[in-house]
């Protein structure tokens, strides 16, 4: 007996049914051949094999190469590539990477942040949002158009340094967190505190600048790593 898979017989999990002849004639249930009945009950399995029957090819092996980064000037020429037409928003961050093409150094990018003021009864109260700009020598900070909300990501991780911090109106030694998400600034001396009163009438900004640079050149941080900026008018 000779079984034909029927293409249109498909049944689940893989199972055929079956056509059967016997000398060329088709057999059913209960058909008579010579002095035999025939009885079908059954139906056939295919089982695929899991190994594909070709090879994937193989890619050729990446050759070394070599190649040279020039850095852009400090003043870039280009009109174009200044943060206020070249900027992309990313989550709720707003970050410059000068032109697209990527090859800017990353001495030279800007990021828009949310600011804010912890008072020593612990309410918090908003600054502004600010463009963050990170420079190899400096940090400076300019008001931004956007309006930020406060960061709400939890903390992932844990940073902390002690540094002493100069402005125009004085020295004091300060307390730099980093939890993940946000960046603190807290007073550490009465030199300090006194800085962080008398900086409150132009937002701290001086002071601001100070600390990021200290944060992104001592503590490993880059202008992306951070959600929001916080200085508090009292110890922890």
């Amino acid at each position: 007996m000779t079984p034909s898979y029927r293409p249109d017989g498909v049944l689940t999990d893989g199972h055929y049914g079956v056509i059967t002849t016997i000398d060329g004639k088709t057999i059913t249930d209960g058909n008579v051949y010579d002095n035999y009945r025939y009885h079908y009950d059954g139906d056939v399995t295919l089982s695929m094999p899991n190994k594909p029957d070709f090879e994937p090819p193989v890619n050729p092996p990446v050759m070394p190469g070599t190649g040279t980064v020039t850095p852009l000037p400090e003043n870039p020429t280009n009109p174009s590539n200044t943060p206020e037409n070249t900027t992309e928003t990313t989550g709720h961050k707003t970050v410059w990477d000068g032109d697209r093409g990527g090859d800017r150094p990353e001495d030279k990018r800007v990021v828009t942040l949310p600011f804010f003021k912890v008072l020593e009864d612990k309410t918090t109260h908003r600054y502004g949002t600010y463009d963050v700009a990170k420079r190899t020598t400096e940090v400076k900070i300019e008001p931004s158009a956007q309006v930020l909300p406060e960061p709400n990501q939890p903390a992932t991780q844990y940073r902390e340094l002690t540094t002493e911090l100069t402005t125009d109106k004085g020295t004091g030694e300060f307390t730099l967190k980093y939890n993940g998400s946000r960046f603190t600034i807290l007073p550490d001396d009465d030199a300090a505190m006194k800085l962080i009163v008398v900086g409150d009438e132009t937002k701290n900004r001086a002071l601001f600048e100070k600390a990021l640079h200290v944060t992104f050149t001592q503590m490993g941080l880059e202008v992306a790593d951070l959600d929001g900026v916080y200085i508090h008018f009292g110890k922890d």
